[in-house]
């Protein structure tokens, strides 16, 4: 069984135990949440998501037009990595495979999420009716979730029909990890077929090492169906569960979705927060179920080889730094500055990143996918005891991020690194 420590409890209320103690909550909730009338899923920004004056967050089933649950939000969330609300519910198709890709497409209804361009974040909020179509792609063969920006584009048609296009973004949650995803809006119920292209790996965005360096070199392309009716948006609607109350807005995150598992599938059914701390192995209990779609966790800190320069911490993520003197990921001439920014509680790799080092060392860290050592940023060079260098962050992720992932890894000042 998995313990979590009192910060970052993820206990949850059904709907009909959250709505019964509504009531009793009132004065409670009066001043920790808010609406989100500008995106469609709360009631009007009064601070009660509910009548005026009653303080009552909506039931989920109440929807707007864009089909979203009116649901209670954190009116002043925290720097940093936070537990919201609730957690969203889902529909999880099949996964199809397509050359060395395999790819897990999921549907839920259209909500909030943040795109960052620099450090500027800008709220995307659904106008239409339609879902959240998310996808997450993983290596067919050796199970690893790819957290990279792959160039995806998807086409939806309805009866031959185009319905729409785009690209969708890369993105981060802290259920579901790295993933790609947008709201799509659809004009009517029926079936929609999508294609979802994917483009080779690499070139000037990312570097590929190991057994990953001829590999996602083809564009592929998968296909998929999914029906879109009245059963489905009362699904994920009536799905939604909520946190306890005094947990909103907390410092934490929830656990990743039940069936996914951790780097190459490591980790089980049941890992929760306590796990996949920096240290902690990822498996949070013995005989879980089998995974149906890999979680897209970096290795425990202490799994990396290499002179151990610290743990570091800049805007709410972690930064595991190591140092390589005898490595394949140089030529042999030098040795190779490690540095893995992660989320703070599920490992979550915080890919394109702009990193730069200054001081002993001096350069652009690049962006790498590596066979054993997953993503990273790294550059060669060599270093010396009681050297020291500053860890600059240029520019922070530029993924879109889901809700309690909104308002980290944004100012992230730069890190001082001392060689022992």
């Amino acid at each position: 069984m998995t313990r979590h420590s009192p910060g970052r409890r993820t206990d949850r209320l059904s709907r009909r135990a959250f709505l019964a103690a509504g009531a009793a909550a009132t004065g409670a909730l009066a001043g920790c949440i808010g609406g989100d009338d500008e995106d469609g899923n709360g009631n009007g920004g009064n601070g009660t998501n509910g009548d005026e004056g009653d303080g009552e967050p909506s039931s989920p089933d109440v929807v707007n037009s864009s089909n979203a649950p009116t649901t209670p939000s954190v009116e002043d969330p925290p720097d940093a990595v936070y537990l919201p609300t609730h957690q969203e519910s889902m529909e999880h198709l099949e996964t199809v495979e397509a050359g060395e890709y395999a790819v897990m497409p999921m549907l839920t209804y259209p909500h909030k999420f943040w795109l960052v361009s620099g450090t500027e974040r800008e709220a995307v909020t659904p106008d239409s009716t339609g879902v959240h179509l998310m996808a997450t792609v993983w290596d067919a063969e050796t199970g690893e979730v790819l957290p990279v920006d792959t160039g995806a584009q998807l086409r939806l048609t309805r009866d031959g029909d185009l319905v729409d296009q785009r690209a969708p973004w890369p993105m981060i949650s802290q259920t579901m990890g790295f993933h790609f995803g947008d709201n799509v809006p659809l004009p009517e119920q029926g079936t929609y077929a999508v294609e979802f292209d994917l483009t080779p790996i690499g070139g000037d965005t990312v570097r590929k090492t190991g057994e990953f360096a001829d590999r996602f070199t083809e564009p592929r392309t998968v296909r998929f169906e999914f029906e879109f009716d009245q059963e489905f948006q009362e699904s994920v609607v009536n799905g939604v569960e909520y946190l306890e109350e005094d947990q909103w807005g907390d410092r934490g995150a929830l656990e990743p979705m039940a069936g996914m598992g951790g780097m190459n599938g490591e980790m089980e059914d049941g890992a929760g927060d306590d796990d996949m701390d920096d240290g902690g192995d990822g498996n949070g209990s013995e005989g879980g179920m089998e995974m149906s779609m890999p979680f897209s966790a970096l290795q425990p800190a202490d799994a990396y080889l290499g002179t151990d320069l610290g743990t570091l911490a800049s805007g709410d993520a972690t930064f595991v730094v190591r140092y390589l003197t005898e490595t394949r990921l140089t030529d042999g001439s030098s040795g190779y500055l490690l540095v893995s920014p992660r989320t703070p509680y599920n490992r979550v790799p915080l890919a394109d990143t702009a990193l730069a080092v200054e001081g002993a060392l001096e350069g652009e860290l690049i962006q790498t996918l590596d066979s054993e050592l997953g993503h990273h940023y790294g550059i060669a060079g060599d270093l010396a005891s009681d050297e020291q260098l500053d860890l600059v962050v240029e520019s922070p992720p530029q993924v879109a991020r889901h809700r309690g992932y909104e308002t980290a890894f944004l100012e992230m000042p730069p890190m001082t690194v001392e060689v022992p």
